[in-house]
């Protein structure tokens, strides 16, 4: 149940908090189109924005509130570094089993239907989708309980996520299709960055009769949250720093707070990246980080291009690191290897990317602890990727320059060490030969 919203996985993820005085005018307008107290009588709403632009934070907060109010019928969150969250396979299992619980009445429905095919969870997503959940709500209906006072959201966060540009257009056609003719006042709400695959499935004729949209524009995020949210964060670093003591009294002055607002361009992954980056190093001093973020300077001829201030901070986060063509190859496997090879096969702890890299025991974790406000790496060596906005750019030689990827490179590397590791395989924490998923494919 990790891709539900009261989930810690799913909140771990989530970006800076949504404040309640903040996004005033989003969540009005949805939580209208919830109730039906809005002409927008669309089956579905589809929330799109830049990447960390804060769709996760609103949509969370948005979860929130329908769950006090009875309203929330189910969430999904995808996330595309959980093998688990990347994929459709658990989503229809997920959704019957919130609405199992959302309306009790519709329990003995949905185990008739498992009792009935206990491989129904094998089935495809339309099969699961009309035997777990539309049809157990139609049987639900003719027995007399009554779905008319209470329109249901469903929440469907960060569908961009999910592998497969067809797989993600599938589900959109299938959810438009399976609830259109329900008999529960239902509405589904979609959030995603607005890639052009996701764009076009949007504007098929099908879906257009059931669609509304709202673009999460720079309007929908004023300076002044951006503001009050750098003034709170770095309120707490001054309670929690272990350098508190040094902090001068005056930090953070007026000024330091309108330079990186101004900076921010109305984005709130430049925010949340520069308070990760500046109160999350114990070894450094807060007020020190922030006055090297103010005097960061855009290269010549960068100034009118997309990102300039975000291509300048991953750029100065990257300057700090030590061996940067360590780090590299760290990122190599994180970017462009794992997705080669798909959730199944991805190398996404640290210990596994030492084995993989014949290095030893704790030198990944050292690699990212200098990346701590674009990467985590837990206790455990679970490795999160904050901001997937640093694939984009590291893949990107106009905008990362000497911090570029290059893919041909890294998998030339990946190639060498599969073809060593079929002759010099490595145990894995279980004590089994540990094989990277090249090697296999050159095996067989």
């Amino acid at each position: 149940m990790g891709a539900t919203y009261t989930s810690a996985k799913t909140q771990r993820f989530s970006a800076p908090k949504c404040r309640l005085i903040t996004r005033v005018t989003v969540m009005n307008r949805l939580l209208s189109w919830i109730k039906c107290e809005t002409d927008i009588d669309a089956l579905i709403l589809w929330l799109y924005g830049g990447a960390r632009a804060g769709k996760s934070a609103i949509v969370h907060a948005l979860a929130e509130m329908c769950d006090k109010d009875g309203r929330l019928l189910a969430t999904f969150f995808f996330r595309k570094i959980s093998a688990k969250r990347n994929n459709t396979t658990r989503f229809i299992a997920t959704i019957a089993y919130q609405i199992f619980h959302a309306i009790p009445a519709s329990r003995p429905h949905i185990e008739a239907a498992v009792d009935a095919d206990h491989m129904i969870f094998h089935q495809s997503v339309d099969v699961q989708l009309a035997r777990l959940i539309i049809e157990p709500l139609k049987r639900l209906h003719s027995t007399g309980f009554d779905f008319k006072d209470s329109p249901f959201v469903l929440i469907v966060e960060g569908l961009d996520e999910c592998l497969g540009t067809d797989i993600q257009s599938k589900l959109v056609k299938s959810l438009a299709a399976g609830f259109r003719h329900s008999p529960l006042r239902i509405r589904i709400l979609i959030s995603s960055r607005p890639l052009v695959d996701l764009q076009s499935t949007f504007n098929l004729t099908s879906i257009q009769p059931h669609l509304s949209r709202l673009a999460l524009s720079d309007e929908n995020y004023p300076e002044e949250d951006i503001y009050d949210f750098l003034k709170d964060s770095f309120e707490k670093i001054r309670r929690e720093h272990p350098f508190a003591s040094n902090i001068p009294s005056s930090w953070p002055s007026i000024d330091v707070l309108l330079d990186l607002t101004k900076k921010s361009s109305g984005q709130f992954i430049f925010a949340s990246t520069t308070v990760k980056y500046i109160g999350g190093d114990s070894h450094q001093f807060p007020h020190r980080r922030s006055d090297d973020i103010c005097r960061l300077q855009l290269p010549t001829g960068e100034k009118n291009m997309p990102y300039t201030e975000l291509n300048s901070l991953y750029r100065h986060v990257l300057s700090n690191v030590d061996d940067m063509e360590a780090v590299k190859q760290v990122l190599g496997v994180l970017f462009i290897i794992n997705p080669i090879f798909g959730s199944a096969n991805a190398i996404t702890s640290a210990d596994r990317i030492d084995k993989f890299l014949y290095w030893q025991y704790g030198k990944t974790k050292i690699c990212l602890s200098q990346l701590a406000s674009v990467i985590e790496c837990d206790t455990y060596g679970r490795i999160s990727i904050l901001h997937h906005s640093l694939s984009d750019f590291l893949l990107d030689p106009s905008r990362s320059h000497q911090f570029y990827l290059c893919r041909e490179s890294l998998l030339g590397n990946c190639v060498a060490l599969a073809l060593r590791h079929m002759h010099q395989p490595v145990l894995d924490e279980n004590g089994m030969s540990f094989i990277p998923p090249l090697a296999c494919t050159f095996k067989c």
